[in-house]
């Protein structure tokens, strides 16, 4: 089953959200602002997998090649979309539900920021010889929308200042659990993952 949904994870996430935003259109009609804005991420994220893995895909690869310095099998890389769906179907169906949890809510928002950062900074840290790296341009309408729903946040919601900090602590701890089993799938330890960043920036430095 496993393998399955590894062979199939685009299809599959696709069906789960896609369901599960047209379920929420049909169902719920006066949906506040912050429900759309998990709508908006749903549709967004899987769109951003479709063209990170897939058209053009090669994102996997991309970082096989330039920070692991190592060659990842067909098979490692479905198997390393598994934890990735999980962490975004956690990240805005349970935010959908829980609106006025807001760092749950936040979650969502700095992933969308956070992939923006990544796939722009990508550029120069990978040595691409054009402007783009696999789901960059879905990951800046994934910053966009990141941007408009902490700006909605700020000016029309009660969060408080810990809040937010509470909120990036909880996404880093998520998404550093999520490449601990990323890590692990290509036989590396997590810890020795920043060495690799550093060295990477080094060289670029140099």
């Amino acid at each position: 089953m496993r393998n399955w949904i590894a062979k199939y994870n685009l299809e599959v996430l696709t069906f789960i959200l896609g369901t599960f935003i047209v379920f929420a259109a049909a169902i719920c009609p006066s949906l506040d602002v912050v429900q759309r804005f998990m709508l908006g991420f749903m549709w967004l994220f899987v769109l951003h997998e479709w063209e990170e893995g897939k058209y053009p895909g090669g994102f996997v690869d991309l970082m096989a090649a330039n920070l692991l310095k190592r060659k990842v099998s067909q098979e490692i890389a479905n198997l390393s979309r598994i934890p990735t769906m999980a962490l975004i179907i956690g990240f805005t169906v349970v935010p959908f539900f829980f609106d006025r949890v807001w760092i749950l809510v936040l979650l969502p928002v700095y992933l969308g920021l956070f992939e923006g950062i990544v796939h722009v900074m990508g550029i120069k840290l990978m040595q691409q010889t054009r402007p783009y790296t696999p789901g960059m341009v879905t990951a800046l309408a994934e910053f966009a929308l990141g941007a408009g729903c902490l700006a909605y946040l700020i000016a029309f919601c009660s969060v408080a200042w810990w809040e937010y900090l509470a909120a990036v602590v909880l996404y880093f701890a998520c998404f550093a659990f999520m490449q601990s089993r990323l890590t692990k799938l290509v036989g590396m330890r997590y810890r020795d993952f920043p060495k690799l960043m550093r060295a990477r920036i080094k060289e670029l430095r140099g």
